[in-house]
């Protein structure tokens, strides 16, 4: 009996017709039982005939509440009784029809759809295809050009999100990427970049289809770049990987041994094309240097250690435990969870590193990866190219060395040897096991430098305090690795900080003034400055900075965007 009405209940509320047919079976029920009921009982209780219809109509008056007429006034108190009942229920049936019926069509209505076109025509704007964390990363890295941004989704909740979110500060357009009227109303026409934030068949459909359309620059934004050709056939003039370079970002903060000299480096910011020894001295660089166990920095401040008096590097920014200080005070405590960005003379890289941040070599570090997927192999191949060895820990058995199994599971960690490695790099797709996965290998080694890769905002601080030394968030990588090929032909983006902060490089286009003045008018604060064969750093509020010198800039986007307009 209970298994049927689970059955009965299941399927009243499986459809909204059975449930209009069934409630507006109960209200001519109720309506028929209380005619028949009135027609029995008002003889009785009020001593008068009365005829089916007359009852008929006492029942409709009752429940619609529009008055009785001629059958006012009651002699007997049940009659007024009976009255305020059929009130009661009446109405109370009726206000369970009427929003079945009404709400569901008024909903409709008065529903707002996302947009299917912009307002107005649009030029040499960004048309960014696909909404999610990434763009949401990419938009956020954008806003400090000015340009106008397009999103364009085609799944209707996503751009009703989208909508809701940027209001006016980006448009969203809702519509089908197959259907050509979808980019004609977003002016693809005029476009200056297009940006493909969707899979990698999906791009290819597309920038086929609007290739002929527009002369704009068409990055496409893939997981493996193994399909670099084949979307470069299709059209794309840039194709870039998020994953990989988070990758590499992940295996360049293992350790210091080589970043200084290795090259093009993502601890490096700011590199220039071409360097030459000979220029070393005028050339500014800011780098991001961890503080490891054993190395002079840790646990003394800001201001024991010296780093601009001793080494001409300014540190500007300090990530410590996952908190974050701009211009950090000197009082500050620096730890082995800290990580300083410094900026200063390219020549002296070299000795800032080895005389401040090199620990005692004791043997060779290993590291163990956990995830063998485009990130975990983006670290492999990084890590053994510069000699770490590597370990790795997968669901599938891979052909190099290391443990298959859940990264999870104390045993797997145990067979990767994690008691013996200097390195873990957690890189899984998924933010629940690599929190998990980071809080295992800190127990099972407490002096484990931990690198973990979030996919999600929420989990970066989770991260943190579960135990990683480092994280890397891989859509805001994505965002700001996108955003420098975008913005590169107006002003150069070293770093993306948090809360929105950014370090950008940009020449003078006017003419001489001081950095006092720039700061006062723009709120932006001059890091560095280059040009005419000198490199200053940390410049004083009385410094010149020449018609044509290069400035390095850290502020909000407000005050860099003033700093752009004005300079």
């Amino acid at each position: 009996m209970v298994r049927r009405r689970g059955l009965l209940w299941r399927f009243i509320h499986s459809s909204a017709d059975v449930k209009i047919a069934l409630y507006f079976l109960l209200f001519f029920l109720q309506m028929l039982a209380y005619t028949v009921l009135f027609y029995q009982l008002y003889p009785v209780l009020e001593k008068k005939p009365i005829s089916w219809q007359t009852s008929l109509l006492f029942v409709v008056e009752t429940i619609t509440t529009t008055g009785y007429g001629e059958l006012l006034p009651f002699q007997n108190q049940y009659t007024v009784i009976l009255a305020i009942i059929m009130m009661l229920t009446g109405i109370a049936l009726i206000f369970m029809i009427v929003p079945l019926l009404i709400a569901p069509y008024l909903s409709d209505l008065l529903r707002s759809t996302p947009p299917q076109r912009t307002p107005h025509e649009l030029r040499n704007h960004i048309v960014i295809i696909g909404y999610g964390e990434l763009t949401h990363a990419l938009v956020e890295s954008l806003m400090i050009g000015d340009y106008d941004i397009v999103i364009v989704e085609q799944d209707e909740k996503a751009a009703e999100e989208s909508a809701r979110l940027y209001r006016r500060s980006v448009y969203t357009v809702w519509g089908n990427y197959n259907d050509p009227s979808t980019w004609s109303s977003v002016w693809m026409q005029n476009s200056g970049t297009v940006i493909l934030c969707v899979d990698e068949r999906t791009a290819a459909t597309i920038i086929l289809g609007i290739r002929e359309m527009t002369s704009a620059k068409i990055i496409a934004v893939v997981d493996k770049l193994s399909y670099d050709r084949y979307l470069r056939e299709a059209g794309a003039e840039y194709v870039l990987s998020p994953k990989h370079t988070t990758g590499r970002i992940l295996a360049r903060h293992t350790d210091l041994a080589i970043h200084h000299v290795s090259g093009p480096d993502p601890a490096v910011f700011g590199q220039a094309l071409v360097d030459s020894p000979d220029n070393y001295g005028a050339v500014l660089r800011i780098i991001h240097l961890p503080v490891l166990p054993g190395t002079r920095p840790a646990g003394r401040s800001l201001k024991e250690i010296g780093l601009f008096e001793t080494h001409g590097f300014y540190p500007f920014f300090m990530d410590k435990s996952g908190k974050f200080f701009f211009l950090p005070k000197e009082e500050e405590i620096v730890d082995p969870s800290s990580g300083l960005f410094l900026i200063g003379p390219a020549n002296r890289i070299r000795e800032i590193v080895e005389k401040e941040f090199l620990p005692a070599h004791d043997g060779t570090h290993a590291a163990v990866i956990a995830g063998f997927g485009d990130v975990g192999q983006a670290v492999y191949y990084d890590l053994t190219g510069r000699g770490i060895p590597c370990r790795v820990i997968d669901q599938k058995r891979q052909p190099v060395e290391g443990a298959t199994g859940n990264a999870e599971d104390e045993h797997v960690l145990k067979e990767a040897r994690i008691t013996d490695a200097s390195y873990c790099i957690v890189a899984l797709n998924r933010d629940d096991v690599n929190i998990f996965t980071t809080l295992m290998a800190r127990g099972l080694n407490p002096t484990l430098r931990i690198l973990a890769r979030a996919n999600e905002p929420a989990s970066v601080d989770k991260l943190y305090r579960a135990g990683a030394d480092y994280v890397a968030l891989l859509p805001r990588i994505g965002g700001q690795l996108i955003a420098r090929v975008v913005l590169s032909d107006r002003i150069h983006v070293i770093l993306d900080l948090p809360d929105n902060h950014k370090v950008i490089r940009k020449h003078l286009a006017r003419h001489a003034v001081t950095v006092q003045w720039i700061e006062e008018n723009t709120g932006a604060r001059i890091l560095g400055i280059e040009g005419q064969g000198r490199a200053v750093t940390r410049p004083g509020p009385a410094e010149q900075v020449q018609e044509g010198d290069t400035m390095v800039a850290l502020g909000d986007l407000n005050q860099l965007k003033k700093f752009i307009r004005l300079c």
